[in-house]
C-alpha cells in the first residue's frame, strides 16, 4: 500500500514505558488514551480527573469519557506532559495523539514520508520514522484487503467508475462486507464521458 494512504503509527516513551501502536491523527483535536491502557502506567479510574467534554466519533456518536489524566509523552529528548481524554471504548490504538499534542510540541507529521520531524533545542531537527512492523501485522483490516486487492487487480482509486475495454460495462469499485473489496460491473449502460 502507498505510504501516503497507511495511518501514522509511532512507538513512544509514555510515562517512563515504551509503548508501540500510538496513532498521530491531525484529524483528532484531542489525545485519547483507552481506558484498558490505565493499567500499563499503573493508574486507575481513581487517577482521573473529571471534566465535561464530550467527544464526537466519525459516525458523529457523542460519547461522555470516563475522565481526564496527564501523562508524561517523550518523543527523542523532548518530553511533555500532556493531557488524555480516557475513554472505555476499545480501539485499534493504544494510544491517539492528536492537534492539542502535534502543535503543543510542534512536530510535523507525514503520512506520505511515514515519519514526524521535530525540533530538539539541542541538537536541531530530528526525525521519527513511523512503526511500519505495527502497521504490517494486521492492525488495520480494512487497509489490508485494500492492499491486496491492489496487488492483484490494478485500479485507479481515484477514478471509481471507469469503462472496461469492453463497450458498456462500468466498473465500480466497493466494499462488501463478505467478500472485501470488489469491482462491481454494470452492463448495458452508456460509455461515460471524459
Amino acid at each position: 500500500m502507498k505510504g501516503h494512504l497507511k495511518p501514522l503509527l509511532l512507538t513512544l516513551m509514555i510515562e517512563e514505558q515504551e509503548v508501540n501502536k500510538v496513532l498521530v491523527d491531525g484529524g483528532a483535536a484531542v489525545n485519547i488514551l483507552p481506558k484498558t491502557m490505565l493499567k500499563r502506567f499503573g493508574k486507575s479510574l481513581a487517577d482521573l480527573k473529571p471534566h465535561n467534554i464530550m467527544i464526537s466519533d466519525y459516525a458523529r456518536k457523542s460519547s461522555h469519557p470516563e475522565g481526564m489524566i496527564l501523562l508524561d509523552v517523550q518523543i527523542g529528548r523532548v518530553k511533555r506532559t500532556t493531557m488524555f481524554i480516557v475513554t472505555p471504548s476499545k480501539a485499534n490504538f493504544n494510544v491517539l495523539l492528536g492537534r492539542e499534542w502535534i502543535h503543543g510540541v510542534g512536530v510535523v507529521p507525514s503520512t506520505v514520508h511515514q515519519r514526524i520531524f521535530f525540533w530538539n533545542e539541542d541538537e536541531g531537527l530530528e526525525v521519527l520514522e513511523a512503526d511500519q512492523k505495527t502497521y504490517e501485522v494486521g492492525m488495520y483490516f480494512a487497509d489490508q484487503q485494500l492492499t491486496a486487492f491492489a496487488k492483484t487487480k490494478p485500479f485507479d482509486a481515484y477514478n471509481s467508475g471507469v469503462m472496461d475495454e469492453e463497450e458498456g460495462v462500468k466498473k465500480t469499485f466497493c466494499w462488501d462486507v463478505k467478500r472485501g473489496f470488489v469491482i462491481r460491473t454494470e452492463k448495458n449502460l452508456a460509455p461515460l464521458d471524459e
